[in-house]
């Protein structure tokens, strides 16, 4: 178990959580940091199965818009599988419509991404991380599991932990 700080973003104005084996629950884009206003995308959750070109259009208009950053909602995947390689080929799917983007991109678990043991060590293998904060400009992001623990829940773990970083 490493803890690291991942070095290409944190010498900017934002506070990131520490890589765990290698591991980051982000991108490694620098945050576009042109403007003095906070300005963020958030995209919501993919789980009903993308439709061709639907996503990859939002993707395109987010290079438009320049935010300093996109995050998620959660359920970036279809998940809900037991199956390995599924599990991977979903996750580089998503990555790949993602990789047009030039500034990180912070992703959340949602019960499609994590929804049973396997599909949660698939993640953290990934992302490190299910849960985390960040600082960014003096604002503090907390991005929840709220499947830790069984469904729709939050373990004791996790709380204390953001009431740490609180």
């Amino acid at each position: 178990f490493t803890l690291v700080v991942h070095k290409s973003i944190a010498q900017q104005s934002a506070e990131l959580p520490a890589v765990v084996n290698g591991k980051s629950p982000f991108t490694s884009l620098p945050f576009n940091d042109d403007t003095s206003k906070v300005q963020f995308a958030i995209i919501s959750d993919l789980w009903w199965g993308n439709r061709p070109g639907i996503f990859e259009d939002a993707v395109s208009k987010l290079g438009l818009l320049q935010p300093q950053f996109v995050m998620s909602v959660g359920d970036l995947t279809d998940g809900e599988t037991y199956d390995t390689i599924a599990i991977d080929k979903q996750w580089k799917e998503f990555n790949e419509e993602i990789k047009p983007l030039s500034m990180p991109f912070f992703y959340v678990p949602g019960n499609h991404d994590i929804g049973n043991p396997l599909m949660e060590k698939k993640w953290k293998e990934k992302f490190g991380r299910a849960y985390y904060y960040f600082v960014y400009k003096n604002i503090l992001f907390l991005i929840v599991n709220t499947q830790d623990g069984g469904y729709s829940a939050i373990n004791n773990d996790q709380i204390n932990y953001f009431k740490k970083a609180i």
